[in-house]
């Protein structure tokens, strides 16, 4: 019983197909890691919303200064507090995403092979992907926290 070899067409169909399933997967796992930024980034706002609600209700009600000083050094405490388990929980979802995109490319083929893009290894396709996905949440990050710039006032002068 003799088996038949795959032809050269075959066996380069196949290996296509697995570098567009590999980038697919890519893929999968960085819109499943926005949208649970994008949840988390939801979440943290309407809870920041209420608890600055809540403590601008207190502060209207505050019978002295000492009362007013309490109310505020409480609301930043758990401001700084929340804020620090938001920026954790991106970092996880950030790292999660990596993995599975990391994990998902390296499934498709082992190092130093094609893997879809011609000419280049396997790691550095994945290397590059990942740089360049940094790279726009960087920029993206950048735009969303960058101050505003406003100009200085002008003053009127009499006369």
């Amino acid at each position: 019983m003799t088996t038949a070899k795959p032809k050269a067409e075959e066996m380069a169909v196949t290996a296509w197909k697995g570098g567009i399933d590999a980038w697919w997967r890519a893929l999968e796992a960085m819109t499943e890691g926005a949208r649970k930024m994008h949840e988390i980034q939801l979440k943290a706002a309407a809870e920041a919303h209420a608890s600055t609600e809540a403590s601008r209700k207190q502060l209207a009600a505050a019978p002295d200064a000492q009362a007013a000083w309490r109310i505020q050094a409480e609301w930043l405490s758990r401001s700084a507090t929340d804020s620090l388990a938001y920026w954790r929980r991106l970092a996880e979802i950030a790292g999660e995403t990596q993995a599975a995109v990391a994990t998902g490319m390296a499934a498709q083929a082992p190092l130093g092979k094609p893997l879809g893009i011609p000419g280049q290894s396997g790691k550095d396709a994945m290397m590059q992907m990942m740089d360049k996905a940094y790279r726009q949440w960087l920029e993206t990050t950048q735009q969303f926290y960058t101050a505003p710039v406003v100009a200085q006032p002008q003053v009127r002068q009499k006369g």
